[in-house]
């Protein structure tokens, strides 16, 4: 009887203790996910899927859910998240060791369920073990049995509830409550970086920074248009040099101002009607060249 309370006991403490172990990861996840959701939202990641060709034809659509609206970025972002989610829980999993290495601190090892209950209980210390490890051991045996005796009154005390890591459950609960406070904000105010992957892809199209385009021969023209000193003329010893303009030089059609006296006479204007068309008096055809000149005069005539 004291043998089989014993190993109730133990599968019933392993069982529970594989029920926290999945929680913990549960909400590991979730403080992971939540954390990334954050980044995502606000620094715009969810504009990265009109870069992706076959995720653009969604953008800003919808499916059809009913009683439930939500676009088809939102559902990418959250399977990206998702993903993105599990491969870092999972290299923190296997690196475990390593952080806290590199943390300068002690990893905790993973302990049996009955060395959980053996730290909650320091009454059962080295006690439980000791006694489920002679649970075989022979009845006539009065030490072992005595042994086992008393741990197996002292169990029925346990629960489970007692057993839970506290620590570790509090860390990624707090760690949710402070990403999804940060949401909220972002939902509620509309904060988000003043950039998106997209404005970060237009900077590199080819792998370089573009910059804009300098035009070399209006920079050129403009600098050597605007003059910045008298230009030099040349000067040969004992030789005059006639500097004088010619008349008329240094003027045209822009130059002709309304009001400037420059003996400009323009041509009468003529009437449409009396332009007519170059191939009025061109060689027509034999019997034609009537009906032909009728058309063009009635042309001229309408126009």
């Amino acid at each position: 009887m004291i043998i089989l309370d014993l190993e109730i006991f133990t599968k019933k403490i392993d069982s529970v203790i594989r029920r926290y172990r999945t929680v913990y990861d549960l909400l590991e996840f979730l403080a992971i996910a939540f954390i990334m959701l954050l980044i995502a939202i606000f620094f715009n990641i969810e504009d990265i899927f009109k870069l992706i060709p076959w995720t653009e034809p969604y953008v800003g659509l919808a499916p059809d859910i009913p009683f439930f609206t939500v676009n088809y970025e939102t559902i990418f972002l959250f399977f990206i998240v998702c993903l993105f989610s599990l491969l870092i829980l999972e290299i923190i999993d296997r690196n475990r060791k390593r952080i806290y290495k590199t943390l300068k601190k002690e990893a905790p090892k993973k302990q049996k369920s009955q060395d959980i209950v053996e730290n909650t209980y320091p009454e059962l210390k080295d006690r439980l073990k000791t006694a489920y490890d002679h649970k075989n051991a022979d009845p006539e045996n009065f030490i072992v049995t005595e042994l086992k005796t008393s741990v197996s009154q002292d169990v029925e005390g346990v629960a489970s509830t007692d057993l839970i890591d506290k620590r570790r459950l509090g860390t990624s609960l707090a760690a949710i409550f402070v990403a999804a406070l940060f949401l909220g904000v972002i939902f509620f105010t509309g904060f988000t970086a003043p950039f998106s992957p997209g404005d970060v892809y237009d900077r590199f199209p080819n792998g370089t920074i573009t910059q804009p385009p300098i035009d070399e021969n209006s920079s050129s023209n403009n600098s050597s248009s605007i003059p910045t000193e008298a230009p030099p003329i040349a000067a040969e010893p004992g030789v005059d040099i006639d500097v004088t303009l010619p008349p008329g030089a240094g003027t045209g059609p822009g130059d002709m101002l309304e009001g400037s006296d420059n003996n400009f006479t323009p041509s009468k204007p003529y009437p449409p009607e009396s332009l007519s068309s170059q191939h009025f008096y061109d060689s027509l055809p034999a019997g034609y060249e009537d009906v032909i000149k009728d058309y063009f005069k009635k042309l001229a005539e309408n126009s």
